[in-house]
């Protein structure tokens, strides 16, 4: 009975306290007499859908619950608030920048998102590891879902929308998946073919500008001008066209090319060719002279589509839009950039240098609308030998310098260059190469060229070789006047340091005498490069000087020298080019004092934040020392679908300076920049610049903001398919919100409601592996049937890729990381941006 009374005494205590506190205000404090036992404390691990995050964090069991050590569950969500211990306070904002929190626990009140709220004492307690909430408090202050569950040892967040913290893991899981781990086989990934059709309407691309500049001694001008380009497939064949007009609205030039292009090299039957065109074109260099640039014309190939014509220089050419600028990276190094300054419509980078091993090239292109495209092209110097047996041929015939219409009369270019080879007339060229072995191969070059008013045909031999670290080729020429050519060239790599050295012999060769910047014949040309990585502290600043020695058969001579520094820290890509010229010999006819030039170039990219810094600034040293110009731009972005740009530039032959600034808006339908300039000569600009496509896409040209007819595009198509056939059936679900990969590139947008996305802005003509994120899957049970799908794009056509989710235990999909991870080499880092 004892027992009894005792028993039913506590609980009518226990009653009583409960009655009086229910009849308290939430805000009074109550004393339950718990205290934090450090040897109770236990771990919970966070999760939120299928994602972990953090390490965990430290729990304790309370009269009225679990509590959270708080520090700790700030950090798993990364949540940027400070906690003030001393002042019993704690500040800061959740998830979004409005949704500020603020909590004291001396006045027991907390203020949300400007709301004022009281707690109880038991919602914030003090333990020796800080603060401890309760898991009610931390749902109510930052709206969502805290739910412990010590039976599996888990605190289960819930939210509607993705928080941060989860955006930020799964790039990173995304990233840590997509790295190389291993060599995998490609071979057995399935190809989606792309068939052509006889006629496939074009995608269209539209480059507006119009502007008034007004002077203070000329008055007002108005300038307008468009650019259209197309892409589209005709009789089996896929066509490129662009249209430009001048600052008064006059069409200037078109420029088509009708192609078709096979990486696997199955055109034309028995000649397996891997490409074939006419129209606009590329010529083939040679270490004799000629054959660089485009024109008009016609060519056959069967050589890599992205084999490089000589193996220690290279020229990289492409089209360039009005109003975008071009770099050029090799290995992470700044070599250069282009502004649009030739007026041609297209970027230009000649004799350009390429180490021994590998040369990872990258072209960025910077438009007016916040656009960026990039273009990968990796090239090894001794081991991209033509296969043993193989026979690589290249014929061509072409008018250089001449697009395929031009409606103004151009100005002959200057003697001694490239471009004088033309003078309007044909340049033929057949070249073919055979690998003899793993290291050896020969070549044979004919080519016939007018060269100053003189029709030169001359042959060309050589033999490369592949010797231990180093590759060497050498060849002879004859041309139709009997005159003799004879070079040598090595390319090596000691330690860390690049050679490449070439010497060449003539007695009037014809074509020696273009590209050396003199109408002069030349009788000897030797050339020294050489490149090294130079360690100062932690930052390796790579280190380049090129030096060309020219003997002319006047008996001039003359001294041509670069140097090149790059460097990047951190964030910053610094990068200084200085060249110098001297005439060592010179005739009387030329005058008794030797010709002398020094100049300099800095350039330097960098990227603070969400800024991104471009600068350049040349100066004149020799003959005359005097500063030319200087131009900085910063690029930052002000949200999803708008930047601002603001530029400064200073003009020393004009003694003006310049100031300049951009605001874009993207649109679903177009890409406007407003622009406004003013100078220091009183002068006053301003612009408007709309870029826009023509999508033909869905049977219909809806106008849209993304470029479809210069890159190639994909359009995924993600469902459940619940009877494994591969196929979409009625009533099979679609996978929304699934995250595309494009190679080595997860997409920034995910699958729209009805389960698809189109991703643009692919390379085209180089294979690109199309899979899925499985980590963005809202089941976790399902993983899509096939690992990857390998497509080849083309320019202005969609392929559709359907991808097919099934239950993890039929699927293949475990190798997905895997062979994801090893696509690396086969796809360009071109910046993937999705069509909307």
């Amino acid at each position: 009975m004892q027992f009894w009374r005792r028993a039913w005494g506590k609980a009518l205590a226990v009653l009583a306290l409960a009655s009086v506190g229910a009849g308290l205000p939430a805000s009074s404090p109550v004393n339950d007499g718990w205290t934090a036992d450090p040897e109770e404390q236990y771990l919970l691990d966070v999760s939120i859908r299928h994602l972990s995050l953090g390490d965990g964090v430290r729990a304790y069991a309370t009269p009225q619950g679990t509590c959270v050590v708080f520090g700790d569950f700030l950090t798993a969500l990364d949540v940027p608030m400070k906690i003030d211990l001393q002042s019993h306070k704690a500040s800061g904002w959740a998830f979004r920048q409005d949704n500020s929190i603020s909590i004291d626990t001396a006045t027991r009140t907390a203020e949300i998102k400007g709301k004022r709220e009281a707690f109880a004492t038991t919602d914030v307690r003090e333990v020796p590891e800080g603060w401890c909430v309760s898991t009610e408090a931390l749902a109510r202050w930052f709206s969502i879902g805290v739910r412990p569950d010590r039976s599996v040892s888990m605190l289960v967040l819930e939210a509607k929308d993705k928080l941060p913290v989860e955006l930020a893991m799964e790039r990173r899981n995304r990233a840590a998946s997509l790295k190389r781990t291993a060599a995998v086989d490609l071979s057995g990934i399935p190809h989606v073919r792309l068939p052509y059709r006889m006629w496939r309407a074009p995608a269209l691309e539209f480059i507006v500008n119009a502007g008034v500049t007004y002077r203070a001694h000329g008055g007002a001008k108005v300038d307008r001008s468009a650019s259209v380009y197309a892409a589209g497939e005709v009789a089996a064949m896929s066509y490129t066209a662009a249209i430009q007009s001048d600052l008064a609205g006059l069409p200037t030039s078109v420029r088509a090319t009708l192609f078709r292009s096979d990486p696997d090299a199955g055109l034309l039957g028995p000649l397996q060719a891997t490409h074939a065109a006419v129209g606009d074109v590329e010529g083939l260099a040679s270490a004799f002279g000629g054959g660089s640039g485009t024109g008009r014309g016609a060519v056959l190939t069967n050589r890599p589509l992205t084999h490089p014509g000589t193996f220690d220089r290279t020229e990289f050419t492409g089209e360039l839009q009005p109003g975008w600028d071009a770099e050029l990276y090799r290995n992470g190094a700044l070599l250069g950039f282009d502004d649009g300054s030739s007026s041609d419509g297209r970027y230009h980078f000649r004799d350009v240098e390429m180490l021994y091993g590998d040369n990872e090239f990258e072209i960025v292109l910077y438009g007016p609308q916040g656009q960026v495209l990039r273009r990968h092209e990796a090239v090894n110097v001794g081991r991209d030998n033509v296969p043993p047996g193989k026979l690589w041929y290249w014929a061509g015939v072409r008018q250089p310098g001449l697009d395929l219409i031009d409606f103004q009369k151009k100005e002959d270019p200057p003697p001694g260059t490239a471009a004088a080879v033309s003078n309007k007339a044909p340049e033929l060229s057949l070249d073919v190469q055979y690998g003899v072995d793993d290291r050896t191969s020969v070549g044979a070059l004919i080519r016939s060229s007018m060269i100053q008013d003189e029709r030169v045909t001359f042959l060309e031999g050589s033999v490369r070789r592949s010797l231990g670290s180093a590759l060497v080729e050498v060849g002879g020429a004859l041309d139709t006047n009997g005159r003799l050519a004879a070079r040598a060239q090595v390319a090596t790599k000691v330690g860390a340091v690049n050679i490449n050295a070439a010497s060449f012999y003539t007695n009037g060769f014809g074509a020696a005498r273009l590209g050396t910047g003199t109408e002069k014949a030349l009788r000897s040309e030797h050339r020294l490069g050489v490149s090294a990585p130079v360690k100062l502290g932690a930052v390796a600043i790579p280190i380049g000087a090129d030096v060309r020695l020219l003997n002319r058969i006047d008996g001039t001579s003359a001294l041509d020298a670069s140097t090149r520094l790059g460097a990047q820290i951190g964030r910053f890509n610094l990068s200084t080019e200085t060249h110098y010229q001297r005439e060592l010999k010179a005739v009387a006819a030329d005058g008794d004092i030797a010709r002398e030039r020094l100049d300099t170039m800095l350039i330097g990219t960098a990227r603070i934040g969400r800024v991104r810094l471009r600068g350049t600034s040349r100066w004149d040293i020799k003959p005359e020392a005097r500063f030319r110009n200087a131009e900085i731009t910063a690029n930052w972005s002000a949200g999803d679908r708008a930047d601002w740009e603001a530029g400064v530039a200073y003009e020393a032959d004009l003694s003006r300076v310049r100031g300049r600034v951009s605001h874009v808006r993207r649109f679903d339908l177009m890409n406007v920049a407003l622009t406004g300039e003013v100078a220091s000569d009183r002068s006053v600009a301003a612009g408007i610049s709309l870029s826009f496509s023509m999508d033909p896409f869905r049977g219909n040209f809806r106008p849209t903001s993304d470029k479809l007819a210069s890159t190639g595009a994909v359009r995924a198509r993600v469902f459940e398919d619940l009877n494994e056939n591969g196929v979409r059936d009625d009533g099979e679900p679609v996978a929304v919100k699934a995250m595309i990969t494009t190679g080595t590139r997860p997409i920034d947008r995910s699958t729209d409601s009805k389960g698809e996305l189109t991703v643009g802005g692919l390379p085209p003509f180089v294979p690109v592996a199309i899979g899925i994120d499985q980590t963005s899957l809202d089941n976790p049970a399902l993983t899509p049937a096939k690992p990857a799908q390998l497509i080849v794009p083309r320019p202005g056509v969609p392929a559709t890729v359907d991808i097919a989710l099934v239950g993890a235990d039929r699927s293949k999909a475990s190798r997905f990381t895997r062979i994801i991870a090893s696509m690396r080499g086969w796809t360009s880092s071109c910046s993937m941006k999705p069509a909307r």
